[in-house]
């Protein structure tokens, strides 16, 4: 089995930290969903779908781990301590990561591998005789020191082929493992070919058991306890027997700790004494605990809902690194933040009954919104406006109408039922408000309501309502400028003069608007008032959007590389930043194009950046900042670009970092200037060393000069203007190397 190792240092940063440098990434990870525990020298770590936290009990600081600093992948199955206060991380893919000291050496375990099926570690242990790695294959025996595989271990059990194996305990001078074809054991002091199917025994009837799945077993003082769902739990001092005590119950896990013993069950967590005698742990912050620990007389749970929820003589407290409570269906930007929500429907615009949650970026952390003394139930949240002059937040329910959380907390459902709305409910049923998209603009709140006889209503600022028919009554989202509204719906695109109520459908038949594709994903509409429509066959712009109500309408196809733009792909978001440059979101990635879409300045995969997903359901952009957001399956993440809104003069321009220290490598940001702004850096005599154009209102500079060399330690200057030289700026950056 070949190994292939990889270094890379942990970097432990502010998690409350408003902005991030140019050119860099961050994750907005979900951890309300733990899945695995571990504690050692006086922290705890905890592992969700996305990657990993660490608590620190000496301090409470977090520090989150994921692709960003340093793990392999985020689907972690295993975590031990080991007694060299290494931390040994097993992957579901069956590969290995090892932190010690803030340094991760990961091991490739797989690439080479002959093993087919799943290769999962689902538990590792380590002793004076090295690491085992319990697996959906059997088990391996590595070295401690160079983490080399000495030993694989798959023809034992019943059928001598690969077997799963769930946990393995040492008792004296033996290793029991519990796997699907029972309890099996062998002697690791003189069995010197752990391979050899026999050199283990595999107990049966004779043993007081029997040969079907054991969930667990564990080391409890001075005899082995094993768990078998539907069966109970087994002891072994010599000799196995069967004890009366959780036996109708399906384990997922146990631990012991001296004397004392946590079960995981789906019926919740059981604590057993020496007698084993059983407790149910119950606490309000305990929902659907996936692992627990005791640690230092705490006890750790690994929570579906509240992440790592730690219970001790003084209470209870959930413990968490600031993020949005799950994955995100849907982003926009608003005034106040950048808007996720948690719920979705499918492609026939079904709810998909997703718990209710939508969250708010802003300031560096992200606070999360859900049903509680205030806002009433809900589900599958899809999209959320914010109205500026109402102070509240306007968030579209997939089968409940409409959301409202004022800015004081309080909050109320908008349905039917409400008096003065026009919103129809299409099945009379409990879920029949199927609101898609919601758009804030000056005219008031435009809500869609998918499949009514009037499926575009206005909710007014004065609290009037207004109904309108289309062509389509199947629309599933909504982008506007200061005319119109583009609506797509399952047959391309819905346009709407907000001023007469006009509208038209535009397809992909010439001359009915020419679009690539009429299976519309994403629409978006730059600065120059340019319509971008992204359909699963490509990019079409619509040039001359006004005149689309009437007449022949041909979009035009982005040319790039001489063929249409992203042709054969399928596209599911388009962002438009400070620069007017297109961010394109699909199922294989993300690109950047220049304004025109004439050069392709970025591409992101999971191959070439910690994407973790290459479906891209959407993108939004901070325009004060110029932070992307990424919204994937797998979760939100974040890349800092060198565009952001400008305005007619400079404004609190700013330069960063500032100084330039020799430690670093990354872009030197300017921001706060008159748009698309000359910039020229000079030496302190006056010689030009880089000339640039801002994109939008911020310009980038790489601390070198025309040849490609380091900028010398000294004072530069900065000088910005407009084309007509009318609207200047001059400014200072220092070097140090």
């Amino acid at each position: 089995m070949r190994l292939a190792f990889c270094f890379s240092l942990i970097v432990i940063g502010n998690l409350s930290a408003q902005e991030i440098p140019l050119g860099t990434w961050r994750t907005h990870f979900s951890y309300n969903e733990i899945r695995r525990l571990e504690a050692g020298e006086n922290q705890v770590f905890a592992a969700a779908s996305s990657g990993m936290f660490i608590y620190s009990l000496n301090d409470n600081s977090i520090t989150t781990v994921t692709r960003l600093n340093g793990l392999q992948e985020e689907n972690i199955s295993a975590l031990h301590f080991s007694e060299s206060a290494t931390l040994l991380i097993g992957h579901q893919s069956g590969n290995l990561d090892v932190l010690q000291s803030n340094e991760i050496l990961n091991i490739d375990l797989t690439t080479d591998s002959q093993v087919s099926g799943s290769k999962s570690i689902n538990n590792i242990l380590s002793s004076n005789d090295g690491i085992y790695l319990f697996t959906d294959f059997g088990l391996l025996r590595m070295d401690p020191e160079t983490y080399a595989i000495t030993e694989t271990v798959r023809e034992i059990g019943l059928d001598n082929d690969g077997i799963k194996v769930y946990q393995g305990a040492i008792l004296e001078d033996s290793l029991f493992i519990a796997t699907d074809d029972g309890i099996l054991a062998t002697d690791i002091v003189n069995n010197i070919n752990l391979a050899d199917p026999l050199g283990w025994k595999l107990f049966g009837e004779a043993d007081n058991l029997f040969n079907e799945p054991f969930e667990f077993i564990i080391n409890s003082g001075d005899r082995l306890l094993a768990g078998s769902s539907g069966r109970g739990i087994y002891s072994y001092n010599g000799a196995w027997s069967m004890e009366s005590v959780l036996t109708d119950v399906s384990f997922i896990g146990a631990r012991a700790n001296n004397n004392t013993v946590l079960v995981t069950t789906d019926q919740g967590v059981f604590q057993l004494d020496t007698n084993l005698n059983e407790l149910l742990i119950e606490d309000e912050l305990l929902t659907t605990a996936q692992d627990a620990l005791l640690f230092q007389g705490d006890i750790y749970l690994a929570d579906q809902k509240n992440g790592l929820v730690f219970i001790s003589p003084s209470g209870s407290e959930s413990v968490l690194p600031s993020g949005p409570i799950s994955s995100a269906f849907d982003l926009s930007v608003q005034s106040n933040g950048i808007y996720g929500c948690a719920g979705g429907y499918d492609d026939n615009v079904n709810p998909l009954g997703a718990e209710g949650a939508f969250y708010i970026f802003d300031n560096g952390l992200w606070t999360n919104f859900q049903e509680n003394g205030e806002l009433p139930a809900f589900e599958d949240a899809v999209d959320g406006a914010y109205q500026s002059s109402g102070g509240r937040t306007i968030v579209a329910l997939a089968g409940q109408g409409l959301l409202v959380v004022n800015d004081d907390g309080s909050g109320e459902i908008i349905d039917d039922q409400t008096p003065g709305s026009t919103l129809f409910n299409t099945t009379q049923g409990e879920k029949g408000i199927i609101v898609p998209a919601v758009h804030a603009d000056v005219e008031g709140i435009w809500v869609l309501n998918y499949n009514s006889p009037t499926p575009l209503h206005l909710w007014s600022p004065d609290n009037t309502w207004t109904a309108y028919s289309l062509v389509s009554n199947q629309p599933f989202e909504i982008v506007g400028d200061s005319r119109q509204l583009y609506i797509p719906n399952p047959n391309g695109v819905v346009v709407f003069d907000k001023s007469s109520g006009n509208n038209r459908l535009l397809t992909d038949d010439p001359g009915q608007g020419g679009l690539a594709s009429d299976e519309v994903g994403a629409i978006a509409v730059d600065r120059e008032g340019l319509v971008w429509i992204g359909t699963d066959r490509g990019i079409s712009v619509l040039t001359n959007p006004f005149s689309s109500l009437e007449g022949n309408v041909d979009a035009v196809e982005p040319i790039f590389e001489n063929r249409p733009l992203l042709r054969d792909e399928s596209i599911t978001a388009i962002a438009v930043d400070g620069g007017d440059r297109k961010w394109i979101g699909t199922n294989s990635g993300i690109w950047l194009f220049d304004a025109g879409a004439d050069r392709q300045l970025l591409n992101f995969t999971v191959e070439n950046s910690p994407l973790s997903s290459n479906e891209v359901l959407d993108i939004a952009i901070n325009p004060k900042s110029g932070e992307v957001f990424f919204a994937t399956p797998a979760g939100i993440i974040s890349y800092r670009e060198g565009a952001t809104e400008a305005t007619a003069v400079h404004q609190n321009v700013k330069v960063f970092p500032n100084p330039v220290t020799a430690d670093f490598t990354g872009t030197v940001g300017i921001s706060g200037l008159v748009e698309d702004a000359q910039i020229r850096i000079t030496d302190a005599s006056g010689k030009l060393i880089w000339r640039t154009r801002a994109a939008g209102g911020t310009a980038t500079w790489n601390a070198q000069d025309y040849n490609g060399n380091r900028a010398a330690s000294g004072v530069y200057f900065i000088f910005s203007s407009d084309d007509d030289g009318e609207e200047t700026f001059i400014g200072k950056i220092v070097v140090v190397n």
